[in-house]
């Protein structure tokens, strides 16, 4: 079955989810992990996102465009609310009763494994030395200080806009980097 047949056959029986859950739970797990770095987070967001779809799956519509697509929405949704409020809202989990069981280490290391980590830290230390000093002091402000522009603008020197632009160049210019050398 399709993931779209799958979705639609749920709607009648819940197990009919478990399959789409089976064919894209390690998939979406590595999408989540490579953006987040954090096996516990990865975990936490892979479970709302499934919990979210178990709940909406009865709006679902087959508009023709495959069911992945749907369960990737809500995985972004996921994510960008995790980005901005910096946690997992667990409010689906919660209303279905769930409990997510916590990480071990040999899970950790499966999810960094299953997400090829490796790979992409290989291309961050081969892209850091191309990158000028002013790019990196930027990206590293933001990202591994997770500081705000205003006190970026204040370490550099700048106004707020002109510290937004360096980050943002800066991390166009490593990604830049990171898709040559991946």
């Amino acid at each position: 079955m399709t993931d779209a047949e799958l979705i639609l056959a749920s709607q009648r029986d819940a197990r009919a989810f478990r399959p789409l859950f089976d064919r894209w739970a390690e998939p979406l797990l590595a999408y989540f992990y490579r953006r987040v770095l954090d096996s516990e987070i990865a975990s936490d967001l892979l479970a709302e996102t499934f919990a979210v779809a178990f709940e909406r799956r009865g709006s679902f519509r087959d508009t023709g465009h495959p069911g992945a697509a749907w369960l990737y929405g809500i995985a972004a949704k996921e994510l960008s609310h995790f980005f901005r409020h910096q946690n997992v809202e667990r409010r689906a989990v919660r209303r279905l009763g769930l409990e997510v069981p916590p990480l071990d280490d040999e899970s950790a290391a499966r999810i960094e494994q299953l997400a090829d980590i490796q790979i992409h830290r290989e291309a961050l230390r081969s892209a850091l030395p191309q990158m000028t000093r002013r790019e990196r002091q930027a990206v590293e402000l933001r990202v591994v200080e997770d500081l705000g522009y205003r006190e970026i603008a204040q370490r550099l020197g700048c106004s707020e806009g002109s510290a937004r632009t360096r980050v943002h160049r800066g991390l166009a210019r490593l990604t830049s980097l990171m898709e040559v050398t991946s």
